[in-house]
């Protein structure tokens, strides 16, 4: 999370601003994910730009890739001729798509470590509680043998370094170690007043996170196959990353030059990524799959508003009728320069007879518009 930490902590800063004001941690979630894709739009709307300006093109280089489909390099050349003549930059959107994704995984960091960017907790003091909280968990566990051994592995996978969950299956248990906790503080150079102020700030974000008494901080599946209210949580959260693929592989199949097109990289884009979200939302706690719900919704609203203002679909269809006119009026103007080179033959063939007739003493021929049959002229004269 090093390198998110330039974005995560004013955005941790606007999270905490916004929990002031707001009842509980899922309204806060939605507010916050609002403003923050509001803030991006400018960002989106240049990459629609850019889609735009690409579908635009999209026609003719679908010709193009007919025609140098076999000549990879040819085939390159000419689309950049192209891209180059229209002005359309093919790495237009890299920067902003980086400096959107960068937001992005900032966004994530927040959202998964609210005592470090919401609460700003020091990172000892959370590893002190974490380690309290692991040796009371372990402690507790009425297991024994390789069942135990099993159970210790998966507590302490739960709080590494590496975990994106650590800090929320740390709120998770705070009401139950609460006195542990205060004592570990104390222990670690704190006074007893601000360790209870400590404890005190985290039981509140813990609270933060429950809903008509669910805790968000729960894992839906951890009840194995029972069903629980957390599930609910978990199906919006795949259907609604389903709903986001499916309007975007349809406007990119509609946009994309069919030569580019690969059925089994969209078929598993439309329908694998969805699927993956859903299996991650029943082993992640459940806040974490509230924020995928609410960006995946405003990310199909955002793509929505996009689309009405610059769609590629409508751009790509105008710029195929603009191109079989301009095809139409190239065929035109073939035909009258064609007309234009036969009748200026013609002309200069009757000159041509002419001064022929007028050599051999003859009147001029008056009716010849085609070289007269076997090469002979009339003579009207005899």
């Amino acid at each position: 999370m090093g390198i998110f930490s330039l974005f995560a902590t004013p955005l941790g800063y606007l999270l905490k601003f916004i929990c002031q004001y707001l009842p509980n941690y899922l309204l806060a979630i939605f507010v916050f994910t609002f403003l923050v894709k509001l803030l991006l739009f400018p960002v989106n709307i240049s990459n629609q730009k850019n889609a735009a300006a690409k579908a635009r093109l999209a026609p003719r280089l679908e010709r193009i890739q007919k025609k140098y489909g076999s000549d990879r390099q040819k085939l390159m050349e000419k689309q950049q001729a192209l891209y180059e003549k229209e002005g359309v930059k093919m790495t237009a959107g890299c920067l902003p798509q980086i400096l959107q994704m960068l937001v992005l995984f900032s966004i994530i960091a927040v959202i998964y470590m609210p005592l470090t960017y919401v609460e700003s907790m020091e990172a000892a003091d959370i590893n002190a509680c974490i380690e309290v909280v692991q040796q009371e968990r372990v402690e507790d566990l009425e297991l024994t043998g390789e069942a135990l051994e099993k159970k210790k592995q998966e507590i302490a996978g739960e709080y590494t370094e590496g975990s994106y969950y650590r800090e929320l299956n740390l709120l998770n248990y705070v009401d139950n170690y609460e006195t542990a906790i205060t004592d570990k503080l104390v222990a670690t150079g704190k006074t007893p007043e601000v360790a209870k102020g400590m404890v005190a700030s985290m039981k509140e974000t813990q609270s933060d996170f429950s809903i008509l008494g669910v805790s968000l901080l729960e894992i839906p599946n951890k009840d194995g196959i029972t069903p629980n209210w957390l599930w609910i949580i978990a199906i919006l959260s795949g259907a609604s990353a389903m709903l986001t693929s499916i309007q975007s592989m349809r406007h990119q199949k509609l946009t994309m030059p069919e030569t580019q097109q690969q059925p089994g990289c969209t078929k598993w884009m439309m329908y694998g990524m969805p699927l993956m979200s859903l299996i991650f939302s029943f082993i992640v706690p459940a806040g974490v799959a509230v924020y995928w719900i609410f960006s995946n919704l405003l990310a199909l609203l955002q793509t929505i508003i996009l689309n009405k203002m610059y769609d590629p679909v409508k751009i790509r269809a105008q710029a195929e009728l603009e191109y079989q006119e301009r095809r139409r009026r190239k065929a035109e103007d073939r035909e009258r320069l064609k007309q234009a080179r036969l009748e200026e033959q013609r002309a200069w063939q009757m000159e041509e007879n002419e001064k022929k007739a007028q050599k051999q003493g003859k009147k001029p021929v008056k009716k010849t518009e085609e070289p007269a049959e076997d090469g002979k002229e009339e003579d009207n004269n005899e």
